[in-house]
């Protein structure tokens, strides 16, 4: 059967997305395509430059192979199930025509594809297209959810309870100062987050000083169909640094999501400091892979 490519079309497209990557996740345990928490979270924004590739089944209709996903205008990630790795050439030559038509005027235009380290037909694909390897993008951290939790609470005076809706502002404040996101980052933004299937309340928490203020915060991103939790995002503002606080909300959200059953708990963007570190080993997220820009002038 031939495969074909198209421009991905987020209302209709979405659901079969998410059962490639989540099939693809169940067949291998392979974490080189994204899990489904982090597509759902940037799949309509991104629409527009994302393609897929497919193939029709008589059966069953069209099933998807592949896909291209873009974080930025010129920054993409590459999604394709194992059994047709063959795909990886296809997308990166759709990746870089795509890009190319993006130059506003002359000049040479630089093009990254993240990959996560460790895939050799990915890697060997993007050196035959001329990519070299360049810059850490990023960490993903991993904690065996059958490890026990730690005996961990929060400090004397302090609470960890579930978000309330009057909370989402105070939270967005708190998101631009731990990460810089900038005033774009709203409460209509958490608003939005809190719609998507991944989102669960019991899982949404925050450690709350002795006069009510939120000094720590995250929220553990369920996709139940699969059982892939995402935990994202984490912060405690600076002045409650040093405190325990994350260790705590932590440790309550594992209690938690016990009675869920999940498979796999990552968290896609972790922090590279002492400080985060020691936090990650002491709460068993001892396992870490290394994403890296490969990047190509066009």
């Amino acid at each position: 059967m031939q495969v074909s490519s198209r421009s991905y079309r987020h209302e209709e497209d979405f659901l079969a997305v998410m059962s490639f990557l989540r099939e693809t996740y169940a067949e291998t345990g392979s974490l080189h395509n994204w899990l489904p928490p982090r597509f759902e979270n940037s799949a309509r924004g991104m629409a527009q430059g994302t393609r897929v590739w497919e193939i029709l089944d008589g059966v069953q209709g069209p099933r998807i192979l592949a896909a291209a996903t873009p974080e930025a205008k010129l920054i993409y990630f590459i999604q394709v199930h194992p059994d047709h790795s063959y795909l990886v050439d296809e997308v990166l030559e759709w990746i870089e025509g795509h890009c190319s038509t993006q130059r506003a005027e002359p000049g040479e235009l630089r093009l990254s594809v993240v990959a996560l380290e460790g895939s050799a037909a990915r890697e060997a694909a993007l050196q035959r297209r001329g990519f070299e390897r360049g810059t850490r993008y990023g960490i993903q951290r991993v904690r065996d959810t059958r490890e026990p939790t730690p005996d961990c609470g929060a400090p004397e005076g302090f609470e960890v309870r579930s978000v309330r809706v009057q909370d989402l502002e105070e939270i967005a404040r708190g998101i631009r100062v731990v990460f810089g996101h900038g005033e774009w980052f709203t409460e209509e933004v958490l608003e939005q987050t809190a719609r998507a299937s991944f989102y669960h309340e019991d899982l949404d928490l925050v450690a709350v000083d002795p006069n009510g203020k939120i000094a720590s915060f995250c929220t553990f991103r369920l996709d139940a169909p699969s059982g892939v939790v995402e935990l994202e995002p984490m912060g405690t503002l600076p002045e409650y640094g040093r405190l325990g606080l994350a260790k705590a909300l932590l440790c309550e959200g594992f209690r938690r999501l016990e009675r869920h059953g999940p498979r796999l708990l990552y968290i896609d963007g972790a922090a590279d400091n002492p400080a985060a570190n020691s936090l990650y080993e002491a709460t068993g997220f001892t396992e870490r892979h290394d994403y890296y820009h490969w990047n190509k002038t066009l």
